[in-house]
C-alpha cells in the first residue's frame, strides 16, 4: 500500500509536470518557423515598401524630366519641334501633337510617317482621338474614399459619444463632420458626401494637414475591418480586381497604402492611370490569394483622363506589351506628348536600387511580366513569381511589383530546425534529469523500504537461527546429565549432534560477520589446495547431521586435477552455505549430491539438490543479501537471506564465481567455479 501511494505521489509530482512541460516546449518548437517567418517578413517589408516609394518616385522625376525638356509654340513645325525634343532625351520614342479636340496633329497619317509612326498610330489612335476607351488602374482606397471617410467618421463620433455627453456638448450626427468652433456660427455643417469631402479637403490645405485621398488611403492600410468591407464592398458592385503576378510565400501581407510615399507629380493624375487589358490579365497573371490587389480596374476615355490634371503618365497594355503614354496641356489646349522609350524608362526605374542583393535577401522591381528590371546575382533557377514578400507599386506601373526574396530559400526553415532541435534537445534533457531523478529517488525509496523490511526480516530469522542450534546443545547437554550412565554409542552420537549445532551456530554468526564487514575487508590466506579433498572433508562432516534428518548424501569426484589457489577456510564456508541451503529447501526427495569437474581453466565444485527449485527470474537475485524466494516456495523455511550472498562474494574474491541452473528431475545446481592451477604446480 505505502509502495502504491509513492507511485502515485511520483506521476503527480514528477512526470505529469514533465509531459506538459514538454508539450509546451515542442508547441513553442513549432511555432518557432512561424515566428521568424512574421519577423523576417516584417524587415523585408519595409525594405520593399521603401523600393515602391523610390520607383513611384522615380516616375513623378521622368515627368517632370518630360515637360521640362518639351516646349511647342503655337504654330510651330510639329515634325521639326517634336524631333528636337525626342534627340534631347532619350524617354521619348514617338511623339504626338493634339489639337484642343483631340484631333492627330502628328504624327502624320500619310505617307510621311514612316513605320515606326504608323505602328504608333495604329496601336493608339483611336484612344488618342478620344473614340475609345483604354483600362486604367484606380486605387480602391480612393475608388471607395467617401465610404471609408464616412465610417472613419462614423466610428470617431461613437468613440467620442461617452467624453461629448460627460460635457454636455452639442452632439453631431454620424453624416455630418463637425466644424470648428469659429466656422460654426457663420457656416452650416455639410451634410452630403460631396459636400463634406470638399470642406474636408479645403480645411486640410489650410491646416496643412493630410487630404481626403491620403486619409482614405491611410485608414483603408491600418484597418484589417475596413479592408475586408471595402472589398466585399468592391465584388458587390462587381468591380475587377487586378490580378497580381507574383504571388508571395509570406502571407497575410497587408498590401494597402503602397504608393502613399509617391511624390505629388506623379499623383496629378490619379484618376487616369491606366491598366491593362482584361483579357491579357487573365492570360499571365498569377493571383494572390491571400493579398488582393489594391487596385480595381475602370475604364475611362483620353478626354476623361485629361479632366483630371494637366500633365501624367497613362500605361496601356498593348496585346501582352506594356506602353507607357506621356501627356501634357498646352496652354491653349493643345496636348503634346510621347510613347516613352521601353529601355530607357525601365532603366530609369531600375536605378533607383542602389543594393540588390545581401547575404539575407534578394531586393529587386518586377514589370508586368513578372520578370526582373534589375537582375540580381544568384539568380539562376529561381521562380521570381514567388517573392517571399512584395508590394504594387503604384497605378501608374500597373502590375509593377517591389519584391524581396531569401537568398538562401530555405533559410528560415533551416534556422527554424536548428532553433527547434536546440529546444528538443533542450526538453528531452530536461524530461530525462527530470524523470531520471525521479526515477532514482522512488527507486532509491522502494530500496530502502524493501531493506528496511529485509532487514526487520533477517533479525527475525537471525534470532530463530540463533535459538535452534542452541536449543539443540542445551536439550543434549541435559540429557547427558540427567541419564547419568549412558551407553558409548549414545554419548558418542550425543557429542557428534552437540559438534554439528556449534558447527551450525559457528557458521551462522561467521555469516554474519562477514557481511556486517566492508567486502575488501575480510583476509584470506591464499595457498594452493586440493578442491576434492576439501569438499570431501566438508560432506564428512555434515553426513552425521544431514542422514540423520533423513537425507541422503553423495560425493563424487569426476576429476583427478583439482587444485585450486584458495583460503582452505573460506572454500569450506563456501561449501557449507551450499549445503547448508539445500538442506533448507528440501521438501519430499531429501537427496544431496556433490561432484568435482575440471574444464580446461576451472575446477567447478556442484551441490545438487532436489528442493522447490528456483524460478529463472530469481536465478541472479538469490544471491542478494536478504532476499528470499517467494513466499509461496519458501514458507516456513526460516533463514537470514546472506548464505549465497557470502558465498558469491568469496567465490568472487578468489577469481571465480558461482552460478546456478535448474536439476534434471526437479531441484537446482549451484556450480562453484574457481580458477585451476596451472600444471606442474604442487600443493603447499
Amino acid at each position: 500500500m505505502r509502495s502504491r501511494s509513492l507511485g502515485f505521489i511520483f506521476i503527480a509530482a514528477v512526470i505529469v509536470p514533465s509531459i506538459l512541460l514538454a508539450v509546451l516546449s515542442i508547441r513553442s518548437a513549432g511555432r518557432e518557423e512561424a515566428w521568424m517567418e512574421k519577423q523576417m517578413a516584417a524587415t523585408l517589408d519595409a525594405e520593399v515598401t521603401h523600393a515602391a516609394g523610390l520607383a513611384g518616385a522615380e516616375v513623378g522625376r521622368v515627368i517632370d524630366d518630360l515637360r521640362a525638356a518639351l516646349d511647342v509654340p503655337p504654330g510651330g513645325d510639329y515634325g521639326r519641334i517634336l524631333s528636337r525634343w525626342k534627340s534631347s532625351t532619350a524617354l521619348v520614342a514617338v511623339p504626338f501633337m493634339l489639337s484642343p479636340r483631340y484631333g492627330i496633329l502628328w504624327p502624320p497619317s500619310d505617307t510621311r510617317a514612316d513605320d515606326e509612326q504608323r505602328r504608333f498610330l495604329r496601336e493608339n489612335g483611336t484612344f488618342l482621338s478620344d473614340r475609345a476607351a483604354t483600362t486604367v488602374f484606380q486605387n480602391i482606397a480612393v475608388r471607395y474614399q467617401d465610404e471609408i471617410l464616412a465610417e472613419t467618421s462614423r466610428a470617431q463620433n461613437i468613440a467620442a459619444a461617452p467624453q461629448a455627453q460627460g460635457e454636455s456638448a452639442p452632439a453631431t450626427t454620424d453624416t455630418e463632420v463637425t466644424a470648428p468652433p469659429a466656422q460654426a456660427e457663420s457656416a452650416p455643417a455639410p451634410s452630403t458626401v460631396p459636400e463634406r469631402r470638399a470642406a474636408s479637403e479645403a480645411q486640410a490645405g489650410a491646416a496643412g494637414a493630410p487630404s481626403a485621398r491620403q486619409m482614405a488611403i491611410d485608414a483603408f492600410a491600418q484597418s484589417p475591418g475596413i479592408q475586408t468591407r471595402v472589398y466585399e464592398e468592391a465584388r458587390e458592385k462587381g468591380d475587377q480586381l487586378n490580378a497580381r503576378v507574383v504571388e508571395p510565400m509570406a502571407k497575410d501581407r497587408s498590401a494597402a497604402g503602397a504608393d502613399k510615399s509617391l511624390p505629388a507629380a506623379a499623383l496629378r493624375d490619379e484618376a487616369a492611370k491606366p491598366a491593362p487589358a482584361l483579357k491579357a490579365l487573365k492570360k499571365s497573371a498569377v493571383p494572390a490569394k491571400e493579398q488582393p490587389s489594391q487596385f480595381v480596374l475602370t475604364s475611362r476615355l483620353l478626354s476623361q483622363i485629361a479632366s483630371q490634371g494637366d500633365s501624367g503618365l497613362i500605361p496601356r497594355f498593348i496585346g501582352e506589351k506594356l506602353v507607357f503614354l506621356f501627356w501634357e496641356r498646352q496652354k491653349d489646349g493643345r496636348i503634346a506628348g510621347c510613347e516613352i522609350a521601353a529601355s530607357a524608362f525601365r532603366g530609369r526605374i531600375a536605378g533607383v536600387l542602389t543594393s540588390t542583393w545581401s547575404p539575407v535577401r534578394i531586393l529587386t522591381l518586377l514589370d508586368e511580366n513578372g520578370e526582373p528590371l534589375a537582375t540580381p546575382p544568384d539568380a539562376a533557377g529561381r521562380d521570381w513569381r514567388r517573392p517571399f514578400v512584395s508590394r504594387e507599386i503604384g497605378e501608374s506601373l500597373p502590375r509593377w511589383e517591389a519584391a524581396a526574396y531569401l537568398t538562401r530559400p530555405d533559410s528560415i526553415s533551416a534556422q527554424a530546425r536548428s532553433s527547434s532541435l536546440v529546444i528538443w534537445i533542450m526538453v528531452m534533457i530536461l524530461f530525462v534529469s527530470v524523470a531520471g531523478g525521479g526515477t532514482m529517488v522512488l527507486s532509491s525509496v522502494y530500496g530502502e523500504l524493501r531493506l528496511a523490511q529485509q532487514k526487520a526480516t533477517f533479525v527475525t530469522n537471525v534470532s530463530h537461527e540463533l535459538k535452534t542450534p542452541l536449543t539443540s546443545i542445551s536439550l543434549f547437554v541435559d540429557l547427558l546429565r540427567r541419564k547419568g550412565s549412558l551407553p558409548r554409542s549414545k554419548k558418542e552420537q550425543y557429542l557428534s549432534l552437540m559438534a554439528s549445532e556449534t558447527e551450525r551456530l559457528t557458521r551462522l554468526i561467521n555469516n554474519v560477520l562477514d557481511f556486517s564487514r566492508d567486502n575488501g575487508a575480510r583476509r584470506y590466506t591464499m595457498r594452493t589446495v586440493d578442491a576434492s579433498l576439501v569438499s570431501g572433508q566438508i560432506v564428512e562432516s555434515q553426513r552425521v547431521r544431514l542422514e540423520s534428518r533423513g537425507f541422503s548424501l553423495s560425493f563424487e569426484r569426476a576429476a583427478l586435477d583439482s587444485l585450486v589457489r584458495a583460503d582452505p577456510e573460506a572454500l569450506k564456508q563456501v561449501l557449507l552455505n551450499l549445503l547448508s541451503n539445500a538442506e533448507k529447501y528440501s521438501t519430499e526427495k531429501k537427496e544431496i549430491a556433490v561432484t568435482i569437474a575440471r574444464t580446461p581453466a576451472s575446477v567447478v565444485i556442484t551441490v545438487r539438490d532436489r528442493g522447490i527449485g528456483i524460478p529463472e527470474k530469481d536465478r541472479e537475485r538469490v544471491f542478494r543479501e536478504f532476499y528470499r524466494v517467494d513466499d509461496s516456495l519458501s514458507s516456513g523455511v526460516q533463514g537470514t537471506g546472506l548464505g549465497l550472498t557470502i558465498a558469491r562474494r568469496i567465490a568472487r574474491d578468489h577469481g571465480g564465481d558461482i552460478t546456478c541452473a535448474p536439476r534434471d528431475g526437479g531441484g537446482t545446481d549451484f556450480m562453484v567455479c574457481l580458477p585451476a592451477m596451472d600444471e606442474g604446480e604442487a600443493p603447499a
